[in-house]
């Protein structure tokens, strides 16, 4: 294990998922700097199947696998990222699907299960209202982080950010994160 991973899944650059991750980056007690998301290429699952023979996805060499081995790697992981229409923008819940191939892999006994870790979410949503805005997403992220024997330790839920500069305008959303940055003693 090496250092926890922060992650941006947001499509906009420099937007407020951004500004979350790279904030909680240097929140740490050792700095680090976030990975994005969009600066890797990813297929969207083709439900071929070839992966219940043998865990091994065919669908080649895009951004997928680096990211997985850089979640197998990590000591800990952080992951940012908007809301759209209720949940994950789609270049993020490609790449969520294209774990079925671990999945699959550990359902076989190939691949056995790790030591836990802790993983922590921000997601950030423009709409200030909806019982239901981040529902749908917290149970993929929990299905999906449980793959790769991460466990949800804490997920904070900002409003009312859309505007690409609101997160760095919003002290109390920055001092959210930063106490969350805090809670990981990372």
């Amino acid at each position: 294990m090496t250092e926890p991973l922060v992650m941006s899944m947001s499509p906009r650059a420099g937007g407020n998922s951004d500004h979350a991750a790279a904030l909680f980056a240097r929140s740490l007690v050792r700095p680090s700097r976030p990975v994005f998301l969009r600066d890797h290429r990813m297929e969207p699952c083709t439900g071929c199947g070839c992966c219940a023979e043998d865990g091994q996805c065919r669908i080649g060499a895009d951004g997928a696998e680096e990211l997985f081995s850089r979640l197998d790697h990590a000591s800990g992981l952080v992951l940012t990222a908007p809301v759209y229409f209720y949940h994950l923008p789609s270049q993020a819940k490609a790449w969520i699907d294209r774990s079925q191939s671990r999945y699959m892999a550990r359902q076989s006994g190939l691949r056995a299960p790790g030591a836990e870790r802790l993983a922590y979410v921000v997601l950030v949503a423009g709409r200030t209202r909806g019982e239901n805005l981040f529902t749908g997403i917290m149970p993929t992220l929990r299905y999906f982080l449980q793959i790769f024997d991460y466990r949800i330790e804490k997920a904070l839920f900002l409003r009312g950010l859309d505007g690409a500069d609101d997160f760095s305008r919003d002290r109390a959303a920055e001092n959210a994160v930063r106490d969350l940055a805090g809670c990981s003693g990372w």
